[in-house]
């Protein structure tokens, strides 16, 4: 059942078997697999089923240096559905080489390898509504070609790998009537936690405390608690648990926090092919469940080691809309109603006629495309409406026309772990009375290393191939590397700030995602990760999700 945190009387003490802290698709999977089972099940929501502004400003930090980080409220909805209420439901599992201990890749390995999670996948897949586990094209697509494109394929590169897409699913609103009408589950909207209790050793939890914003005061206990708020939220809750233990639940070993990681993302490069319609397999394709898939360039794991890199990926995506080398209206047009939409809001008709004069040589040049192109752009566009918005399954990329032979390649990298990488708290506090945290993402001479190779592979590949040239200059994309990381967006992918680790001494969680010394703690999501690889992390941390809701209903029993 699903009721208002703010109808509990002060208080009141809540008693469960367990209590899930957090609202995203790791507290829902977690809550779904307990759904008719004898344990009673309490999901504390810190949200509701829409955003909030006081509730979006719980979310707000600061980040140093000033800048070098997106507003830390920008990717964390604060409702019931947590990220997956404003992803485009890109899913890829992590690769076996990403589970092993890499000797050229500091602080790399898992505590348990890729066959220990393999079972929970395919569940994940269709939780995430995206079809079979099945990511290979040569499986998945028999009949047409192996390669992307022919000849592109060699020792360093392959492209048979697939992603895959769901409709996209939001897990607060696909498996709101599941949580609903489940007996044994609690959902407790508006509830947030703002402390973990321990007892005064220090090595088992007594309560969450909890409250309402605005409203009373409430106290949750269970058997078994499990934190599943997000990268950073999870950090920040053990971290301001300090009553006890002075450096946080968890932190003995000063590691909560530590080696946060995202991914490196960019278009600096783009391919201009001999024939960009013979053999070229560049749309979406649609397996049988009529799930949208994607061929991607991934660098081998041979490729990986040879070069001392880590786990990359690339694929062909929309130009950059600041651009008119497109040529194609659709583009042209968006950049522009953006454009006119975004200042107007920002400056008003002032702001707005300030812009476009100072801007006239650019918007200019788009409206020439548009109007030049206008006899394509209707008919696209019309179509467009159809597949992104009628559809049951949205189509998840709005490609470039094959026609102007223009490819853009869009990169998404491994960020090595790093311990300087962090997460800390600062002495501002939120409406709750929690301290806020400040984020301080760095990267190494590894990452950079890992997107150059990556395009250099590319262009080697596509030169010895005969396929056509993939163009970019090395200099020019070593100060583009410079310049996104200075100015980083994590595109809400938060990884690594309570690490998993079978020693204590080098990660905060053990291989079942309990807290080390907190024998009644969990922690669940990307947090626990101890890389990313090149993947999106969803599938991911449902599929663990899953893996850490086996190990709790046995434990529990």
């Amino acid at each position: 059942m699903i009721e208002d945190a703010r109808k509990i009387p002060a208080g009141t003490t809540l008693e469960a078997d367990l209590c899930l802290i957090g609202a995203g698709p790791a507290a829902i999977t977690i809550a779904l697999q307990m759904i008719g089972t004898p344990l009673q099940v309490i999901l504390l929501v810190g949200g509701a089923r829409k955003e909030t502004t006081p509730y979006r400003d719980l979310y707000r930090g600061h980040v140093e240096p000033p800048s070098s980080h997106e507003p830390l409220e920008e990717n964390r909805p604060r409702v019931l559905g947590g990220g997956t209420t404003i992803w485009g439901s890109r899913c890829v599992p992590l690769d076996p080489v990403d589970f092993a201990k890499r000797s050229w890749v500091p602080h790399s390995g898992w505590p348990f390898e890729y066959s220990a999670l393999l079972p929970f996948y395919p569940e994940a897949n269709r939780l995430c509504e995206t079809g079979d586990f099945s990511y290979d094209a040569r499986h998945v697509f028999p009949s047409t070609a192996a390669e992307m494109i022919p000849g592109i394929e060699g020792v360093d590169l392959a492209t048979w790998p697939l992603e895959r897409w769901g409709p996209p699913t939001d897990f607060g609103q696909r498996y709101f009537h599941r949580l609903s009408s489940a007996s044994n589950i609690r959902v407790l909207l508006h509830g947030h936690a703002v402390h973990l209790q321990a007892d005064s050793a220090g090595t088992s939890l007594c309560h969450v405390d909890c409250a309402c914003l605005p409203g009373a005061k409430f106290r949750v206990r269970a058997r078994k608690y499990i934190l599943a708020c997000g990268g950073i939220e999870n950090a920040r809750l053990l971290l301001s648990s300090d009553d006890v233990s002075p450096q946080g639940l968890g932190n003995t070993h000063d590691l909560v926090g530590r080696f946060y990681q995202s991914h490196l993302f960019g278009v600096h490069a783009w391919a201009n092919l001999v024939d960009p319609y013979r053999s070229f397999i560049y749309d979406f394709e649609r397996d049988p469940a009529g799930v949208y898939c994607r061929r991607r360039f991934w660098m081998t794991p041979v490729a990986q080691e040879k070069y001392a890199v880590g786990n990359a990926i690339g694929f062909f995506f929309r130009p950059p809309l600041g651009s008119a080398v497109h040529r194609d209206a659709l583009f042209s047009a968006t950049f522009l109603g953006k454009f006119l939409v975004g200042r107007l809001k920002r400056g008003g008709w002032n702001g707005l006629l300030r812009a476009i004069k100072s801007e006239r040589q650019v918007l200019a040049e788009h409206l020439g495309v548009t109007l030049r192109d206008a006899p394509h752009f209707f008919p696209q566009a019309l179509r467009l409406l159809q597949k992104r918005f009628f559809a049951r399954r949205r189509l998840p990329i709005v490609l470039a026309p094959r026609r102007f032979n223009h490819f853009h390649l869009f990169y998404q990298t491994e960020h090595s772990p790093n311990p300087d990488s962090r997460l800390l708290l600062i002495p501002e506090r939120d409406s709750l009375g929690l301290r806020r945290i400040q984020a301080k993402i760095r990267f190494s001479e590894l990452d950079f290393r890992t997107v150059k190779e990556l395009h250099r592979i590319l262009r080697s590949r596509f030169a010895s191939s005969g396929s056509g040239v993939f163009h970019y200059e090395d200099g020019e994309l070593e100060a583009k590397l410079l310049e996104e990381t200075h100015k980083f967006n994590s595109n809400a992918h938060h990884i690594g700030t309570t690490r998993m680790h079978s020693d204590p001494r080098q990660g905060v969680v053990d291989p079942n995602g309990n807290v080390h010394l907190v024998r009644n703690l969990y922690v669940a999501g990307s947090s626990v990760f101890p890389t990313g690889g090149h993947a999106n992390p969803t599938l991911t941390i449902v599929a663990l999700a899953l893996r850490l809701a086996d190990h709790l209903q046995k434990a529990l029993r």
